[in-house]
């Protein structure tokens, strides 16, 4: 394992070499160019090569990916994907997936990779509606309606409506009115629906973690670590896990009149059955200090319901790493057999999780390195 870490620094290094070269080289020749030149008598083309660079060196400047000087350890990101992942921050970006991947309102939605159809579950006084959103684009959004069925008022919380067309149905079907919407970070897949949703829903509050800052379209709240929203008897409370983004947050929902009963929360990109996000933002040590602050929160019963349909992919994985863990090969057979007939997967408990999720394991065991290593972080 020392040998791999060493191997695997080495091959980090030579990565950072690389980005610091390219953009170096960039800027140089951008420069160069500029210098030698009449603005006024630029070619087309050079024109051309010096707006694309000078929109990649600010791409670069400003994406918020992880840099192994302030975040380490974190996974590596070259240049070409940091460029991308600034791109993918920007409103333009924003714009032309909502062109490309939005339902329109009449218009039938794209069907999940496998087939997922829309289920109710939960209990009387905190019923959950899964909408499956976005197709297969993302590897399977889910977006959640939550409501309380003693509610004369028919009010709803949406979570990661990211699609808003196939929620905004969703909610009709069942006879609901939205009225809150939580955002669990500021991803396309997840926050994308939010500015159509204010247009469509007059007085509809948008909330998510004000870590996020100003990334999350049309937020009218922003919440701090542990601050909490009240819809009718529904507690929503506010938990900030930096990692996937430096303001991913998990949203905890209780009902008041029904404390006795499980409590459930959205983890967005955070924790799935069987694993957890992609480091993009934050470090691996970062992680380990939100999930375990979080794990210590929680009530061991509480019901996860994440942002993706990973599981079969993610359990076997868990299975391959750890072939004697027989409760995660129970539920990678559940798993399979949910897939099969076309239903979700979620929720999955968070007591099951600390035995069949690695990464959460490693957080209950202390184990800073594996979670490192489950991350894909050079050491």
């Amino acid at each position: 394992q020392v040998q791999g870490s060493l191997r695997a620094g080495q091959i980090g290094n030579c990565f950072r070499n690389i980005d610091k070269a390219v953009v170096a080289m960039l800027f140089d020749y951008l420069t160069e160019l500029v210098a030698a030149s009449n603005p006024a008598s630029l070619s087309l083309r050079s024109w051309i090569i010096l707006c694309t660079g000078i929109s990649a060196l600010y791409l670069h400047h400003i994406s918020t990916l992880s840099h192994h000087k302030r975040n380490a350890p974190c996974p590596e990101s070259g240049p070409v994907f940091r460029i991308l992942y600034g791109f993918f921050g920007t409103l333009p970006c924003h714009a032309l997936m909502r062109f490309l991947l939005h339902t329109r309102a009449h218009e039938q939605q794209a069907e999940q990779v496998g087939g997922t159809t829309a289920v109710v579950m939960g209990t009387h006084e905190l019923r959950v509606k899964v909408v499956p959103i976005l197709g297969g684009t993302f590897g399977g959004n889910y977006a959640y309606l939550v409501w309380d069925s003693s509610d004369s008022d028919k009010r709803a919380i949406a979570v990661d409506p990211a699609d808003p067309h196939p929620v905004l149905r969703a909610a009709k079907a069942e006879g609901l009115n939205i009225v809150l919407v939580l955002t669990t970070h500021w991803h396309f897949d997840h926050a994308g629906g939010n500015t159509t949703l204010a247009r469509l829903v007059p007085g509809l509050e948008v909330a998510a973690a004000a870590a996020e800052r100003a990334r999350v379209p049309a937020v009218t709240r922003k919440l701090r670590d542990l601050e909490e929203i009240r819809v009718g008897n529904i507690k929503v409370t506010a938990h900030v896990v930096p990692g996937h983004t430096s303001g991913s947050c998990v949203f905890e929902l209780v009902n008041v009149q029904a404390l006795t009963q499980a409590p459930i929360a959205f983890t967005g990109d955070t924790i799935f059955c069987g694993g957890c996000g992609r480091l993009f933002e934050c470090s691996a040590d970062d992680l380990f200090v939100g999930l375990k602050r979080l794990i210590s929160r929680l009530s061991s019963t509480t019901q996860l319901y994440s942002g993706h349909e990973y599981a079969v992919m993610l359990l076997t994985n868990a299975v391959r790493k750890n072939p004697a863990n027989l409760e995660a090969k129970r539920e990678l057979h559940r798993a399979k057999m949910l897939r099969k007939e076309h239903l979700p997967t979620v929720p999955s408990a968070l007591e099951k999780e600390l035995t069949i999720n690695p990464f959460l394991a490693a957080v209950s065991s202390q184990d800073k390195v594996e979670l490192a290593i489950l991350c894909c972080c050079q050491l």
